[in-house]
């Protein structure tokens, strides 16, 4: 789990927002049942973000339809 702000609980939609906070912008990526999967979105967006600077090792995201250019 993420020590930020980046998994929040919306106790109107009694789901989980995940946000990305890329150079000072908070961009929201959706809601989710669970932390985890919201923590599971935030690190597939960071990595289509980072990818240049990535240190690729074993456990990095495979490469899939929605997210083409991560590792």
């Amino acid at each position: 789990m993420t020590d930020t702000d980046d998994i929040v609980w919306d106790s109107i939609k009694k789901r989980y927002r995940a946000y990305l906070n890329m150079h000072g912008d908070r961009q929201f990526l959706g809601y989710f049942q669970t932390p985890e999967d919201g923590y599971k979105a935030r690190t597939a967006s960071a990595w289509l973000h980072v990818y240049d600077f990535a240190d690729y090792t074993d456990d990095t995201p495979q490469r899939t339809e929605r997210y083409p250019r991560c590792p």
